[in-house]
Formats: C-alpha cells, sequence, structure tokens
C-alpha cells in the first residue's frame, strides 16, 4: 500500500513537473524551492517529535550523499529534460532505476540471486515498455536528452542502495528526510544565484507557484515513503515504485482528461502487478547494513 500511495503521487507530481518546467521556471530555482519546502516541513514536526535535530555533522557522508546524488542532480536533470521529452520517454527512463538497482545490490552482496525476482524486475520493465514504447519509439535514437535523462534513475537507485546499506538507527524518519533536503537547499541556493536563476515564488504569485509549493508538500510524502519502503523492505522493492509511476501518468490522464486506452495498457498493468508480486513474494537474504 504505501508502495502504491508513493506512486500514486510521484504519477501525479510528474504532470505537475511537466507544466511548471514549460513556464518557464528554472530548473535550478524549481529544484532549489522544492527541497526548502520540505525541510521546512519536515524538520520542525521532527524536533517536535524527538527533540533531536538533523545530525549532518555527526553523519555528513550520509546527508552530503543523499543530498546530491538522490536529491539535487536528479531532480534538476528532470526538471530540464522534461521541458523537452515527451512523457513517454521519462517513463522509459525511470523504469531503468529497477535494474540499476537490482545491480548494486547484487554487486555489493546486499542480496542473493534470485531467479523470482528478476522475473518479476523484467516483467514490471517489460510492463512498462509496452505502455511507453508506442510514444517514443521514434525519439529514442535522436534525442540526446534521453541520455541525459538517465542520470534520473541512476540518481534514485544509488540513493535507496545507500540508505538500505548504511541506514541510520535511531532518528526519526522525517530528520532524515528534511536533512537531505536542507543539505540539497545548501548546495542549489548559492548555484542557483550564481546561474542567475533564482525567482521569488511572492513576486506576482499565481498557478505556477502555487503548483511549486503543492509539489514541495507532495515531495515531503513522498520522500517519507521513499524512506520508510527502503527500511521495510529494501531498496530493490522499492525501485518497483518506478512502474506504478508509470502506471498512474497514464491513469491520471484518463482520470483528468477522460483518454482511453487499448487493450495492451491493461496486459502491461497485469505484467506490472503480477511482477510486484513475483518481487514481493519471497524475500531474498536480508540487506548487510553498515555504520556510518
Amino acid at each position: 500500500m504505501l508502495l502504491l500511495l508513493l506512486g500514486t503521487l510521484r504519477g501525479g507530481a510528474t504532470s505537475i513537473s511537466k507544466y511548471v518546467s514549460i513556464h518557464e521556471i528554472p530548473p535550478l530555482a524549481y529544484s532549489m524551492w522544492q527541497s526548502l519546502i520540505v525541510a521546512l516541513l519536515m524538520l520542525p514536526i521532527a524536533f517536535a517529535r524527538s527533540r533531536q535535530l538533523p545530525p549532518l555533522v555527526r553523519h555528513p557522508r550520509y546527508f552530503i550523499f543523499c543530498a546530491l546524488v538522490g536529491i539535487a542532480i536528479p531532480n534538476v536533470t528532470f526538471f530540464y529534460v522534461v521541458q523537452t521529452v515527451p512523457a513517454g520517454a521519462m517513463a522509459v527512463l525511470l523504469t531503468l532505476a529497477p535494474i540499476v538497482t537490482y545491480t548494486l545490490v547484487i554487486m555489493l552482496g546486499m542480496e542473493r540471486i534470485s531467479p523470482l525476482r528478476m522475473l518479476g524486475i523484467t516483467l514490471g520493465f517489460g510492463g512498462a515498455l509496452i505502455i511507453a514504447m508506442p510514444s517514443v519509439s521514434t525519439d529514442i535514437a535522436i534525442n540526446w536528452w534521453i541520455v541525459v535523462g538517465m542520470i534520473c534513475p541512476f540518481g534514485y537507485a544509488s540513493m535507496s542502495v545507500f540508505i538500505s546499506r548504511y541506514p541510520l538507527k535511531g532518528y526519526h524518519l522525517f530528520l532524515l528526510v528534511g536533512g537531505s533536503h536542507l543539505v540539497a537547499f545548501l548546495f542549489l541556493l548559492p548555484i542557483t544565484l550564481a546561474s542567475g536563476q533564482l525567482i521569488l515564488l511572492w513576486d506576482d504569485p499565481g498557478l505556477v507557484e502555487a503548483l511549486i509549493v503543492c509539489h514541495g508538500f507532495i515531495a515531503a510524502v513522498a520522500y517519507s515513503l521513499f524512506f520508510k519502503i527502503v527500511e521495510l523492505a529494501g531498496p530493490v522493492f522499492y525501485s518497483f515504485s518506478t512502474y506504478i509511476i508509470a502506471i498512474n501518468g497514464i491513469l491520471w490522464g484518463w482520470v483528468i482528461f477522460d483518454e482511453s486506452h487499448p487493450s495492451h495498457f491493461w496486459v502491461a498493468v497485469a505484467a506490472i502487478f503480477l511482477g510486484l508480486a513475483l518481487i514481493n513474494y519471497r524475500r531474498a537474504a536480508k540487506p548487510v547494513a553498515e555504520k556510518v
């Protein structure tokens, strides 16, 4: 249920990203404001519940890695690429995350090779391709933004593997989410200022600015779910949310814009959920945790 909720939220947020990005909002500023909003939401709640501050000094590697590799760099890349790349192409890119994740956990010895899980990942990836390929098959070979966009799934997958392998015990979940976004904001702020891309949300606010704030709230919930799912079920299971996002991207269009879907869409949905069931049926060896 957490995975489905995360996929639904991020699927809707993809539509928000597309709308905001094509209305001449600089990607650096967009990502910077998103991270600041998440930090301002999460850290006060975490302090009220735990009476702790994020251990940025004690565990700098953890927060720097999460902030740069898992938040700032892939988010800025996504906001740049989504301006020009079709939504179907972005779905294909994001569905690379499970492949990257499973490759990393096998290389790091965090899990044993599981034929059942490999079959599940293959089914999910195949379902996502069925959904996305009809709209992007003529673009992938010539659009170099596709190559740049591959940074996104690699970043998200790397972060999920990292926080699974090096978990911080004894800290409230919101401290980890808020602290990571605070570091991402502190990294993005000077770059945004130096590049001249800073925009102030309170200057002539309108729908686009409201959507940026809304996206910040969604990101706060989504990243909290991200950390919790990795903690409960591991990075490979979390990576399957990319398939749920792909499905929701089309379902949002169906609900909001009354779009119809051919029969192959429902075949893809069945393949994705069957793959999800196979991945969750028998969990492999528990990931090896190391202290940061």
